[in-house]
């Protein structure tokens, strides 16, 4: 998932064979070293004005001890912004780190993990058989990506046309950020919490809908979303399912306390970035 970058982002600025001893400032300075970490997307549900558009893979540097600060800041760990701020400082390109894809971010995660403390994540999981808890060594390295499916048609935009079966218009949908999916997220739960009606769906579907057989007037789009058929409201959401690239966290577990095989998902918990000593 991930490959280094040129050989002199790693090494000393200073030669080591034949060359003067070097002084201890020498010692001492030298260039970050960086990873190119491919992208599941490769860039193709971006727009065109992202910095992410088309890009197989993007440049990051490797972890250091002030990004380590970062992670164990309580104000940001309160705010639930400390992974943000990480992946902003690790980013060697600017970008909102809201504005990239959850499964993009995904990799660059485990990409800067694994740079950082090793392919062996070590971490305290449940049988899903028989409920027993024990510590156990996932290989972060052998983890592959979900890929968009081949019978999805993207356009030039970053988005990708539905025929819907119902009405038989072309719907164009545009994948969500995870400044969008948190949006909707948070408006779900405030809708609970003032006892309103659910509007998951429509919600998603006004969101992510940009045209109706190149209609492209919010006021048109959102009165047909009201009135869509199951059926049509379905095939987008089946639809989204399979454009939506990430990667594969799942990973084969063998329970010794039942021997049960399941596939157990490789949990993102506060030690990730933090393992066992």
């Amino acid at each position: 998932m991930a490959r280094r970058n040129n050989k002199g982002r790693t090494s000393s600025p200073v030669p080591y064979a034949s060359e003067p001893a070097q002084t201890e400032e020498a010692k001492l300075d030298f260039t970050k070293p960086t990873e190119f970490v491919e992208l599941p997307s490769g860039g193709r549900l971006y727009p065109p004005d992202h910095p992410f558009y088309m890009k197989q893979d993007v440049e990051i540097r490797f972890m250091t001890a002030r990004d380590e600060d970062v992670l164990s800041s309580k104000t940001l760990l309160n705010k639930g912004l400390a992974l943000d701020r990480l992946l902003q400082g690790l980013l060697v390109d600017k970008v909102d780190v809201k504005s990239i894809l959850v499964g993009d971010r995904n990799a660059l995660f485990v990409a800067a993990r694994i740079s950082a403390y090793g392919a062996s994540y070590e971490v305290n999981v449940g049988c899903p058989k028989c409920g027993a808890r024990e510590d156990h060594e996932f290989d972060l390295s052998s983890l592959s990506f979900r890929h968009i499916a081949d019978d999805i048609e993207l356009t030039e935009s970053g988005t990708f046309i539905v025929k819907l079966p119902r009405t038989g218009v072309d719907a164009e949908v545009r994948y969500l950020n995870l400044n969008e999916q948190e949006y909707l997220t948070k408006n779900a739960a405030a809708r609970t919490k003032n006892n309103l009606p659910e509007t998951t769906t429509t919600d998603f579907l006004k969101m992510s809908i940009v045209a109706i057989d190149s209609e492209t007037s919010k006021t048109k789009i959102n009165s047909f979303i009201n009135n869509m058929p199951a059926m049509d409201s379905l095939e987008i959401r089946k639809a989204y399912g399979r454009v939506t690239p990430d990667v594969d966290l799942k990973q084969d577990y063998n329970c010794s306390s039942c021997g049960a095989t399941t596939a157990l998902e490789v949990p993102l918990a506060g030690n990730f970035f933090w393992p066992q000593r």
